[in-house]
Protein backbone atom coordinates (compact mmCIF):
# COMPACT_ATOMS: atom_id res chain seq x y z
CA UNK A 1 0.00 0.00 0.00
CA UNK A 2 1.38 3.42 -0.93
CA UNK A 3 2.05 6.05 1.75
CA UNK A 4 -0.45 8.43 0.12
CA UNK A 5 -3.15 5.75 0.44
CA UNK A 6 -2.22 4.74 3.97
CA UNK A 7 -2.40 8.28 5.30
CA UNK A 8 -5.34 9.63 3.39
CA UNK A 9 -7.09 10.74 6.61
CA UNK A 10 -4.05 12.64 7.82
CA UNK A 11 -3.70 14.37 4.48
CA UNK A 12 -7.38 15.34 4.48
CA UNK A 13 -6.89 16.75 7.98
CA UNK A 14 -4.05 19.01 6.84
CA UNK A 15 -5.92 19.99 3.69
CA UNK A 16 -8.96 21.03 5.74
CA UNK A 17 -6.85 22.98 8.22
CA UNK A 18 -5.14 24.77 5.35
CA UNK A 19 -8.42 25.47 3.57
CA UNK A 20 -9.94 27.06 6.68
CA UNK A 21 -6.73 28.90 7.60
CA UNK A 22 -6.61 26.94 10.84
CA UNK A 23 -3.25 25.23 10.45
CA UNK A 24 -1.26 24.73 13.65
CA UNK A 25 2.27 26.06 13.95
CA UNK A 26 3.94 22.93 15.40
CA UNK A 27 3.30 19.21 14.98
CA UNK A 28 4.90 16.08 16.41
CA UNK A 29 4.83 13.09 14.06
CA UNK A 30 5.37 10.00 16.17
CA UNK A 31 5.18 6.24 15.72
CA UNK A 32 7.46 3.30 15.03
CA UNK A 33 10.55 3.77 12.87
CA UNK A 34 8.89 2.15 9.85
CA UNK A 35 5.60 4.01 10.17
CA UNK A 36 6.22 6.45 7.31
CA UNK A 37 6.50 9.67 9.32
CA UNK A 38 9.17 11.23 7.09
CA UNK A 39 7.33 10.20 3.93
CA UNK A 40 4.20 11.95 5.16
CA UNK A 41 6.23 15.01 6.20
CA UNK A 42 7.29 15.29 2.56
CA UNK A 43 3.63 15.02 1.55
CA UNK A 44 2.88 17.93 3.89
CA UNK A 45 5.84 19.80 2.39
CA UNK A 46 4.25 19.50 -1.07
CA UNK A 47 0.92 20.62 0.32
CA UNK A 48 2.37 23.74 1.98
CA UNK A 49 5.17 24.77 -0.40
CA UNK A 50 4.26 23.12 -3.71
CA UNK A 51 7.60 21.24 -3.79
CA UNK A 52 9.15 18.10 -2.38
CA UNK A 53 12.16 18.13 -0.04
CA UNK A 54 14.90 18.35 -2.67
CA UNK A 55 16.11 21.85 -3.60
CA UNK A 56 13.24 23.49 -1.76
CA UNK A 57 14.05 27.07 -0.60
CA UNK A 58 11.03 27.05 1.70
CA UNK A 59 12.21 23.99 3.62
CA UNK A 60 14.67 23.70 6.50
CA UNK A 61 15.80 20.24 7.65
CA UNK A 62 17.48 19.74 11.02
CA UNK A 63 19.35 16.52 11.82
CA UNK A 64 21.23 15.48 14.95
CA UNK A 65 25.00 15.72 14.65
CA UNK A 66 28.09 14.99 16.69
CA UNK A 67 28.71 17.92 19.02
CA UNK A 68 31.31 17.79 21.78
CA UNK A 69 31.55 14.00 21.29
CA UNK A 70 27.80 13.68 21.82
CA UNK A 71 25.15 12.90 19.20
CA UNK A 72 22.51 15.61 19.50
CA UNK A 73 20.69 18.58 18.00
CA UNK A 74 22.67 21.56 19.23
CA UNK A 75 21.66 25.13 19.99
CA UNK A 76 23.41 26.41 16.86
CA UNK A 77 21.05 24.39 14.66
CA UNK A 78 18.02 25.86 16.45
CA UNK A 79 19.38 29.39 16.03
CA UNK A 80 19.65 28.73 12.29
CA UNK A 81 16.10 27.40 12.43
CA UNK A 82 14.90 30.62 14.08
CA UNK A 83 16.49 32.75 11.37
CA UNK A 84 14.87 30.63 8.68
CA UNK A 85 11.38 30.55 10.17
CA UNK A 86 11.12 34.29 10.80
CA UNK A 87 11.94 35.13 7.18
CA UNK A 88 9.11 35.47 4.66
CA UNK A 89 8.49 32.47 2.38
CA UNK A 90 10.60 32.58 -0.76
CA UNK A 91 8.19 31.36 -3.44
CA UNK A 92 5.12 29.94 -1.72
CA UNK A 93 2.60 30.90 0.92
CA UNK A 94 4.17 28.74 3.65
CA UNK A 95 7.57 27.64 4.92
CA UNK A 96 8.21 24.29 6.55
CA UNK A 97 10.88 23.18 9.00
CA UNK A 98 11.39 19.51 9.83
CA UNK A 99 13.42 18.20 12.78
CA UNK A 100 14.26 14.52 12.42
CA UNK A 101 14.99 12.39 15.51
CA UNK A 102 13.77 15.32 17.56
CA UNK A 103 14.25 13.41 20.82
CA UNK A 104 18.00 14.04 20.40
CA UNK A 105 17.58 17.77 21.07
CA UNK A 106 19.88 19.13 23.77
CA UNK A 107 18.54 21.05 26.76
CA UNK A 108 20.04 24.31 25.49
CA UNK A 109 18.56 23.75 22.04
CA UNK A 110 15.14 22.90 23.52
CA UNK A 111 15.18 26.13 25.53
CA UNK A 112 16.15 28.08 22.41
CA UNK A 113 13.28 26.53 20.48
CA UNK A 114 10.68 27.66 23.02
CA UNK A 115 10.61 31.15 21.49
CA UNK A 116 9.54 29.68 18.15
CA UNK A 117 6.82 27.63 19.84
CA UNK A 118 5.59 30.44 22.10
CA UNK A 119 5.75 33.18 19.46
CA UNK A 120 5.23 31.25 16.22
CA UNK A 121 6.10 33.14 13.03
CA UNK A 122 3.32 33.58 10.51
CA UNK A 123 3.07 31.19 7.56
CA UNK A 124 5.67 28.83 9.02
CA UNK A 125 5.03 25.28 10.20
CA UNK A 126 7.37 23.18 12.33
CA UNK A 127 7.26 19.37 12.21
CA UNK A 128 9.13 17.27 14.76
CA UNK A 129 9.67 13.61 13.87
CA UNK A 130 10.35 11.16 16.67
CA UNK A 131 9.81 7.48 17.46
CA UNK A 132 10.67 8.21 21.12
CA UNK A 133 8.48 11.18 22.10
CA UNK A 134 8.84 10.47 25.83
CA UNK A 135 12.45 11.66 25.57
CA UNK A 136 11.32 15.12 24.44
CA UNK A 137 11.05 17.86 27.08
CA UNK A 138 7.49 18.43 28.31
CA UNK A 139 7.80 22.11 27.42
CA UNK A 140 8.07 21.10 23.77
CA UNK A 141 5.53 18.26 23.84
CA UNK A 142 2.86 20.49 25.35
CA UNK A 143 3.24 23.02 22.53
CA UNK A 144 2.94 20.57 19.61
CA UNK A 145 -0.09 18.87 18.11
CA UNK A 146 0.61 15.13 18.01
CA UNK A 147 -0.05 13.04 14.93
CA UNK A 148 0.38 9.31 15.59
CA UNK A 149 1.43 6.96 12.77
CA UNK A 150 0.83 3.23 12.87
CA UNK A 151 2.70 0.96 10.45
CA UNK A 152 0.53 -0.84 7.93
CA UNK A 153 0.24 -4.62 8.31
CA UNK A 154 3.12 -6.03 6.29
CA UNK A 155 2.53 -8.36 3.37
CA UNK A 156 5.13 -10.03 1.20
CA UNK A 157 5.16 -8.39 -2.24
CA UNK A 158 6.87 -9.50 -5.43
CA UNK A 159 9.20 -6.52 -5.12
CA UNK A 160 10.19 -7.57 -1.60
CA UNK A 161 10.75 -11.16 -2.69
CA UNK A 162 13.06 -10.06 -5.52
CA UNK A 163 15.02 -7.77 -3.19
CA UNK A 164 15.49 -10.56 -0.64
CA UNK A 165 16.55 -12.99 -3.36
CA UNK A 166 19.18 -10.47 -4.50
CA UNK A 167 20.47 -10.05 -0.95
CA UNK A 168 20.82 -13.82 -0.57
CA UNK A 169 22.68 -13.95 -3.89
CA UNK A 170 25.11 -11.25 -2.73
CA UNK A 171 25.67 -13.20 0.51
CA UNK A 172 27.21 -15.98 -1.61
CA UNK A 173 29.70 -13.59 -3.23
CA UNK A 174 33.34 -13.40 -2.23
CA UNK A 175 34.55 -10.42 -0.21
CA UNK A 176 35.90 -8.48 -3.22
CA UNK A 177 32.63 -9.02 -5.12
CA UNK A 178 30.59 -7.71 -2.19
CA UNK A 179 32.67 -4.53 -1.99
CA UNK A 180 32.32 -4.08 -5.76
CA UNK A 181 28.55 -4.59 -5.44
CA UNK A 182 28.40 -1.95 -2.69
CA UNK A 183 30.19 0.52 -4.99
CA UNK A 184 27.82 -0.22 -7.89
CA UNK A 185 24.78 0.02 -5.61
CA UNK A 186 25.92 3.37 -4.20
CA UNK A 187 26.44 4.81 -7.69
CA UNK A 188 22.85 3.97 -8.67
CA UNK A 189 21.60 6.35 -5.95
CA UNK A 190 18.50 4.25 -5.19
CA UNK A 191 20.24 2.20 -2.51
CA UNK A 192 18.11 3.62 0.31
CA UNK A 193 15.00 2.23 -1.36
CA UNK A 194 16.62 -1.19 -1.77
CA UNK A 195 17.80 -1.19 1.86
CA UNK A 196 14.21 -0.44 2.85
CA UNK A 197 12.99 -3.42 0.82
CA UNK A 198 15.60 -5.68 2.42
CA UNK A 199 14.48 -4.52 5.84
CA UNK A 200 10.78 -5.01 5.12
CA UNK A 201 11.42 -8.46 3.63
CA UNK A 202 13.45 -9.67 6.59
CA UNK A 203 10.99 -8.24 9.09
CA UNK A 204 8.26 -10.20 7.33
CA UNK A 205 10.34 -13.37 7.17
CA UNK A 206 11.59 -13.17 10.78
CA UNK A 207 8.57 -11.60 12.48
CA UNK A 208 8.25 -14.61 14.78
CA UNK A 209 11.68 -14.08 16.38
CA UNK A 210 13.27 -10.80 15.25
CA UNK A 211 15.52 -10.53 18.32
CA UNK A 212 17.41 -13.67 17.25
CA UNK A 213 18.32 -12.26 13.83
CA UNK A 214 21.61 -10.26 13.94
CA UNK A 215 21.27 -9.39 10.25
CA UNK A 216 17.97 -7.65 10.97
CA UNK A 217 19.59 -5.52 13.67
CA UNK A 218 22.42 -4.61 11.29
CA UNK A 219 19.88 -3.74 8.60
CA UNK A 220 18.03 -1.47 11.00
CA UNK A 221 21.29 0.35 11.66
CA UNK A 222 22.09 0.55 7.94
CA UNK A 223 18.60 1.87 7.17
CA UNK A 224 19.08 4.63 9.73
CA UNK A 225 22.53 5.59 8.41
CA UNK A 226 21.45 5.86 4.75
CA UNK A 227 18.60 8.15 5.83
CA UNK A 228 21.09 10.65 7.30
CA UNK A 229 23.11 12.80 4.87
CA UNK A 230 26.01 13.38 7.27
CA UNK A 231 27.20 9.76 7.14
CA UNK A 232 29.36 7.91 4.58
CA UNK A 233 26.70 5.79 2.89
CA UNK A 234 29.07 3.83 0.68
CA UNK A 235 31.18 2.78 3.65
CA UNK A 236 28.05 1.75 5.55
CA UNK A 237 26.89 -0.37 2.60
CA UNK A 238 30.31 -2.02 2.37
CA UNK A 239 30.42 -2.78 6.11
CA UNK A 240 26.95 -4.32 6.03
CA UNK A 241 27.62 -6.49 2.98
CA UNK A 242 31.02 -7.63 4.26
CA UNK A 243 29.33 -8.92 7.43
CA UNK A 244 26.70 -10.96 5.58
Amino acid sequence: MQIAERYHKQRRYFENMLKHDDLGHAYLFTGQDAAGKKFFAEDVCVLLTGKRFENNPNLKFIYPGVNEEKYSIDVGSIRELKSFMYLKPHSSEYKLAVIENAEMISIAAANAMLKILEEPPQKSVLVLISSKPKLLPRTILSRCETVVFSPAPETQTEEMSKALAELRKVARYGMAERIKYAKTLHEKENYAELVGLWLRSLRFQLSAKPASAPILRRLLNLSYIVSQPQYNHRLALENFLVQL
